[in-house]
Parts: structure tokens; C-alpha cells; sequence
């Protein structure tokens, strides 16, 4: 397999992720709507273990995830009660 091929491939699975984070952030607005932001932002977190070196990738999924948390009136409150792995993620993400 060529260089060419595995840019090709990364290129292609960067592009099903970004579609997957466009999917994901219309979900988030809805939560969002619903006053639900907390559940917004577990959904931000979810599923980033698919995540790439991507930077487009990155970028998508950090507007998400801070789409949710501008939402949140008592961040401190949240971050506190979130689960370790919800922290987890969060905190590798930014």
C-alpha cells in the first residue's frame, strides 16, 4: 500500500466522521431545545474514540462539544457530577 492509499483512507474516514459529528450536533440542538444541556453534552463526549488526527475532525468535534457546555448555567456543577469517563474524554478534547 502506497502513501497515497493511506492518505486516501484517512481522508475518507475523516469525511464519515465529520458527517457523523454533523449528525450528532443536529441531536444536540434538539437536547439542547428540550432544555436538556447536560444530556447534550454527555452526546458531545460520546463516540469520540473514532476520532482521528484529522484537525478538521477535531475542530468539528470541539464546536460540539462546546455548543453543549455554553448551554450549561452551572458548568462547575456539571463537571462535578459528570461521570469519570464523560471527564475523561472532556478533558482530552480541550
Amino acid at each position: 500500500m502506497g502513501g497515497g492509499e493511506e492518505e486516501f483512507i484517512e481522508a475518507d474516514n475523516a469525511e464519515a466522521i465529520i458527517t457523523t459529528i454533523e449528525h450528532k450536533s443536529h441531536k444536540i440542538e434538539s437536547l439542547l431545545k428540550q432544555y436538556k444541556p447536560v444530556e447534550a453534552l454527555k452526546t458531545a463526549l460520546e463516540g469520540t474514540q473514532a476520532m482521528t488526527g484529522d484537525e478538521r475532525c477535531k475542530t468539528a468535534h470541539w464546536l460540539v462539544v462546546h455548543r453543549a457546555i455554553m448551554a450549561i448555567k452551572d458548568v462547575d456543577g456539571v463537571l462535578s457530577s459528570l461521570d469519570p469517563e464523560y471527564y475523561d474524554i472532556l478533558m482530552k478534547c480541550c
